[in-house]
């Protein structure tokens, strides 16, 4: 094949392509369907160019002549001016039919009469060259050319009045065919014997290879999913073709004797392959990765030296075998010492691989190998003088392999017998696969065939069955959520006649054997298979297509913000990262309808003067809100600028206010047919546009954030409503604590005011007088106390939180009461669970709970005496986390169901005595408060004459608004 064979087949390949992707894309689109016919008859001129430089026969070659310029040439201009007038909207529709017609005259002159090519010459010492018959050609000629030329100055023209996105359309389609054009008429030179080489076909190339990067940068044509995806499915198809292409390949050359080393080589391939897949990032897997890719470079080479027709490139294979070889060792010992996780080995590892580096170097003399044998099998290398040297290092690498193996099995089997059945596997696999070594018997003249790939199948087939088993190589067996392509791999089995019929085709033999590797192979590779194409398909577009690839994540990352960020600020201005961060835009901006005011306001910017922008209020009547709400679509202001539908003033209205929002693209955000607001994007980096596809994916992600915004807005309004009614119920109880100091106060008050009128009747009495200062001293100070308790119930500070072991707690908090309990006769039991994880609290608050809690228990049992305090400690599993639990349990009286409901109620108390520990009835509402700021809650359970037990639970680290926990007198969610 010459280079305008190659040329002409390329540009037929090229331009056909690029005719079917734009099809697909819309297969109604006149547009599109003229784009397929102009790319057919340039792939025309390319299979005709292709047939010509191939012909030898002249008579032929004039036919290709006259059948490349008859169905293709002619045509070329005519489809690229009537596609012209289309793209740039030119009302030449005249001209066009008059150019059909000049083609449709010429079609027959040219495919069957002298009068446009005579004859043909040799040329360039390779093909024939056309020969113009007449004065007709060069009218031809001129035609085509005026015509081409001018079609490119309608582009031009509109070229230099366009802006914006059209402008650089006009641009590159210009400069595609310009390009395409100027350097494939140089075709033309040698019919006008200028004998120049005609490598102008090459330049027709350009015209897609630019028309691609317009596409993907520009919106030509808006094909880039269907450019994507095309060029996705030719990858995915070629890497299935190259199987059998080297199947096809391989046949020419196979041997009964030759085949085996080659069926075992394609199965250590695929197998290690396939582990090395599974977990790349593993050390252990790439080395038995490795390992394998030597083990296939030996049994590889070794088929074709069986197969090899020459002596001189059996040998030459046969020292390709040793590439593999003399790495063998020092992979295998790599593998082990990895495997076994032994990082202090580093040093052997990289000396065992000098010394198979050093080996390597020997192999192209005759130190290491030295001459060959013939046998019926095949040819076979002699061992030279170092090659027992060879063989020594080969055993004791390989044996302090196998011991360090069988050590790591033996310091396992005790504590890790799991692992040491792993270890046990891969010993016994390798240690039969050493028995290949038999193979080097063959380098001192042993006459029998090679039986290596036996033990090489067994080790491979061991290890397999150890990944299956035992979760070898930290790479789990297929889940059955994985099974399905398998299935559909063996389902494949049609293909294997397809194959052989191939190899048939190209070699006249059937390999039955090799279209059985084949299929193997892709059996093995059936689960790389299932995710190669979306593989590519994300290669394709993350090297093509950025910008949408960018467009994806942001997608992506807006849809784990939505599930995780409930605060509207919190949500925009995470929304406005994510943009700025995936897209690479530095002007973005976000507004939301305050509905009490009808009118947008800003609530998220970046790279904008925020004061400036947020001096901007939209109303909901004004011109963009109500235009948005009508079309529910986007609107890309350079669109707007050209639209010819769009009255003048009305579009000028618009594109102001999206000036003043600094904005080139305006996303609306709609919930149940209400516009809720709109983002603003400025220009794409590097003055890029937005591509037909990003409109689509932020148009998804702006319905989506609409959706996320307006549920944040009712959060919001939601814990609007909660604060007000928490304040309305703070402002309830300090009424409740009111009325109840006021109470309480009235009776010292009484008794004191009594004492006072008394005194001057009485103060010469001593008796009264003493117990008058009893009563005032007991009275003044209840009432200390009951203020001291209201301040503290209304001050309550927000814990200062720090990470606390509850179990020390715990114990300091006993400690305190321990005198008192002793003096009571109450014993103080522990039952604290062990490795309680700690929690996140203010230590001194929780101390005045649970000290609150202790002496509540103390005085429940003091008048009966003797008794218990039990405490326990647990951990708590949650939906929302890990949860600790205190249970205070005391042997006392217990409480009536009347007492259990108020006991948290204000100025509730059951110690109506007078004496030091009278109860203001504030403590237990005190430790409630304490126990919900910090995230938790409490609950009681009582019973008459058998005692209290008291459960306080408290996250171990508060990650949610208080405000949403559940009712500390509400029942509880799980046992104990």
């Amino acid at each position: 094949m010459n280079a305008f064979a190659l040329s002409g087949l390329l540009t037929a390949a090229s331009s056909l392509a690029m005719g079917l992707f734009v099809l697909a894309q819309d297969k109604r689109a006149k547009l599109n369907r003229l784009w397929l016919l102009f790319t057919a008859s340039v792939a025309v001129w390319g299979i005709g160019a292709t047939w010509i430089a191939l012909e030898k026969d002249p008579h032929q070659a004039l036919l290709a002549w006259r059948f490349s310029f008859a169905f293709g040439v002619v045509w070329i201009p005519v489809f690229f001016y009537h596609f012209v007038t289309i793209f740039c909207a030119l009302t030449q529709r005249k001209l066009v039919v008059i150019n059909y017609i000049i083609a449709t005259l010429l079609f027959p002159l040219i495919g069957f009469s002298s009068l446009f090519f005579g004859n043909v010459r040799f040329l360039f010492a390779a093909f024939y060259y056309a020969v113009p018959g007449s004065a007709l050609f060069v009218l031809f000629f001129c035609w085509w050319a005026w015509l081409v030329i001018y079609a490119h100055y309608q582009v031009f023209r509109l070229y230099r009045h366009a802006s914006g996105i059209k402008r650089n359309q006009f641009k590159y389609f210009f400069i595609a065919f310009a390009l395409a054009y100027g350097t494939g008429s140089l075709d033309y030179l040698p019919i006008f014997k200028i004998d120049l080489y005609p490598y102008g076909n090459f330049g027709i190339m350009a015209y897609p290879i630019i028309t691609t990067y317009a596409i993907a940068r520009y919106r030509l044509m808006d094909i880039t999913v269907v450019f994507q995806k095309g060029l996705t499915y030719a990858l995915l198809l070629g890497a299935l073709l190259v199987p059998v292409f080297l199947t096809v390949a391989v046949s020419h050359r196979a041997t009964a004797y030759a085949i085996p080393p080659l069926v075992a080589a394609s199965f250590v391939f695929g197998c290690g392959l396939w582990i090395v897949l599974k977990n790349p990032r593993n050390d252990v897997n790439l080395t038995f990765g490795l390992l394998c890719a030597g083990v296939c470079i030996w049994l590889f080479s070794i088929f074709m030296m069986f197969s090899s027709p020459q002596e001189g490139e059996a040998v030459l294979w046969g020292k390709m075998a040793y590439v593999g070889v003399v790495f063998i060792p020092a992979l295998f010992y790599h593998f082990c010492m990895r495997f076994l996780k032994r990082s202090d080995e580093k040093i052997s590892v990289v000396v065992q691989y000098i010394i198979s580096t050093g080996f390597l170097a020997l192999i192209p003399t005759d130190y290491l190998i030295s001459g060959r044998y013939v046998h019926d099998w095949g040819v076979y290398l002699k061992a030279g003088a170092l090659y027992p040297l060879f063989l020594g290092y080969f055993g004791t690498v390989s044996g302090l392999s196998l011991l360090a193996l069988y050590r790591g099995f033996k310091a396992k089997t005790a504590d890790a017998p799991a692992e040491a059945t792993r270890i046990k596997y891969v010993l016994v696999a390798f240690a039969i696969g050493y028995l290949a070594s038999i193979d080097f018997a063959q380098a001192y003249g042993a006459e029998f065939y090679p039986i290596g790939f036996v033990f090489v199948g067994l080790w491979i087939s061991i290890v397999m069955y150890a990944i299956v088993a035992y979760e070898f190589l930290e790479s789990p067996w297929l889940p059955r959520t994985d099974v399905l392509p398998y299935a559909q791999a063996l389902a494949l089995t049609p293909a294997y006649f397809v194959i052989l019929g191939v190899v048939w085709i190209f070699t006249g033999t059937t390999y039955y054997l090799l279209a059985g590797v084949l299929l193997t192979i892709l059996i093995v590779l059936a689960e790389l298979l299932v995710n190669v194409r979306k593989g590519m398909e994300q290669v394709v577009g993350k090297a093509l297509f950025p910008h949408q690839h960018n467009t994806y994540d942001a997608l992506n990352a807006f849809s784990t913000a939505m599930r995780s960020i409930l605060e509207l600020k919190a949500l925009t201005a995470k929304t406005v990262s994510i943009l700025s961060e995936a897209l690479g835009i530095g002007k973005i901006s976000i507004f939301l309808l305050d509905k009490e005011k009808d009118e947008y306001i800003l609530a998220a910017v970046h790279g904008i003067n925020k004061p400036r922008l947020k001096a901007v209020t939209i109303s909901a009547k004004e011109l963009l809100p109500q235009y948005l709400q009508e079309r529910s679509q986007a609107i890309l202001k350079e669109e707007l600028e050209r639209r010819g539908d769009t009255p003048g003033v009305f579009s000028k209205r618009i594109i102001g206010t999206l000036d003043d929002l600094e904005a080139e693209l305006c996303l609306p955000l709609q919930n149940q047919g209400l516009l809720i607001g709109f983002i603003n994007l400025g220009p794409k980096p590097n003055r890029g546009m937005y591509t037909h596809e990003d409109l689509k994916n932020l148009s998804i992600l702006a319905a989506s954030a609409a959706s996320a915004f307006e549920n944040a807005a009712f959060h919001q309004l939601e814990k609007d409503v909660q604060r007000r009614e928490k304040h309305d119920e703070r402002a309830h109880a300090f009424e409740t604590i009111a009325g109840g100091f006021a109470h309480e106060i009235r009776n010292p008050l009484v008794s004191i005011n009594t004492f006072l009128e008394l005194v001057p009747m009485r103060k010469d009495d001593p008796e009264f007088m003493e117990e008058f200062r009893k009563v005032v001293m007991n009275d003044s100070a209840r009432i200390e106390r009951l203020s001291g308790e209201v301040l503290g119930f209304a001050r309550l500070h927000e814990p200062q939180r720090q990470e606390e072991n509850l179990n020390d707690l715990v114990a300091a908090s006993q400690l305190a009461i321990e005198a008192r309990a002793q003096s009571q006769g109450v014993a103080l039991c522990t039952e604290l669970a062990e490795n309680l994880p700690h929690v996140w609290m203010d230590s001194q608050q929780m101390r005045q709970v649970l000290g609150n809690l202790y002496i509540n228990s103390l005085d429940a049992m003091e008048p009966a005496g003797v008794g218990q305090i039990i405490t326990k400690t647990c951990p708590l599993m949650k939906p929302d986390g890990i949860w600790v639990q205190i249970e205070i349990t005391d042997t006392g009286c217990g409480m009536p169901p009347e007492t259990l409901d108020n006991i948290f109620v204000p100025f509730f108390t059951t110690k109506h005595e007078s004496k030091e520990r009278e109860g203001t009835g504030l403590g237990l509402p005190i430790c409630q408060r304490i126990i919900v700021a910090h995230g938790g809650y409490i609950e009681v359970k009582s019973e008459i004459g058998k005692g209290t037990t008291f459960l306080v639970n408290l996250p171990v680290r508060l990650e949610r608004n208080p405000d949403s926990l559940p009712n500390p007198e509400g029942t509880r969610r799980e046992d104990h």
